[in-house]
């Protein structure tokens, strides 16, 4: 059976919270399984969701995961290159471009981690580096436009990606699971690669925040909780419904 291979961040990922529920913490569920989590909430975890295993089941297809939480685009992009695709569908949800990728010295360096880049007035922090590289003699030459650079660098990897999946004729739909501010774009640079890019396979590319699928289940409190703003399994459902529409046509073409 053909499978849709979604790639992405801990929105890929999924969770199994069935609903809205006040007061429940990131990562509470998973050390509150069965029993003691239907004690404290009123009701039992389901099953972990994605909008990618819903789309899936929608198209009738196998599901696999490629996502890591809090991964970033650049792990989405080279994972990509890394993955068999031949003759299965791939669902890429882009997340937040002030993410980074870093190969480490861990495991024989083989090991790769996410940083952001943060304001350089912001303190660091762990994952967090204020990124200051144009100081000479105590002087800022240049202050980096981070915003503008994400955006730029975000478009860049959506072509490349793009450009791989129809040299290997591999069907694909990408959407911003986390907003990545292209209905305002900043540099006219970014508006010029925005134009090449293949709205076809691109579900609503410049949307506002909440026409992604953080903003979008965040509006509709689709969400974890008051302490978690990750989409719950009605917000994965009604978001792969979004989805459903062009996925249909794109894999039936």
């Amino acid at each position: 059976m053909k499978t849709l291979v979604h790639f992405g961040c801990s929105f890929a990922v999924g969770n199994g919270v069935p609903k809205y529920l006040k007061g429940l913490e990131s990562g509470k569920l998973s050390h509150l399984h069965g029993v003691k989590f239907k004690e404290k909430y009123g009701m039992k975890p389901q099953k972990v969701q994605s909008s990618g295993s819903v789309l899936a089941k929608s198209l009738k297809l196998n599901h696999v995961t490629c996502a890591e939480n809090g991964a970033s685009n650049e792990m989405i992009a080279r994972r990509l290159l890394q993955t068999r695709l031949h003759r299965n569908f791939v669902l890429i949800g882009l997340t937040s471009y002030n993410r980074r990728e870093a190969l480490t010295t861990s495991e024989n360096n083989s090991h790769w981690h996410t940083w952001k880049m943060v304001d350089p007035k912001s303190p660091p922090y762990y994952k967090n580096l204020p990124f200051t590289p144009f100081i000479r003699n105590e002087e800022t030459l240049y202050t980096p436009a981070l915003e503008a650079d994400g955006q730029v660098r975000t478009v860049i990897q959506i072509l490349y990606m793009q450009s791989y999946l129809k040299l290997n004729n591999i069907k694909y739909l990408m959407f911003n699971a986390l907003h990545n501010g292209f209905d305002k774009p900043l540099t006219d640079e970014c508006r010029r690669l925005l134009d090449q890019v293949d709205t076809k396979h691109f579900y609503n590319l410049q949307g506002r925040f909440d026409q992604c699928q953080h903003g979008w289940c965040l509006n509709k409190n689709l969400i974890v909780s008051d302490l978690d703003d990750h989409p719950n399994v009605q917000g994965h459902t009604v978001w792969a419904n979004k989805l459903l529409p062009q996925a249909n046509n794109i894999w039936k073409s």
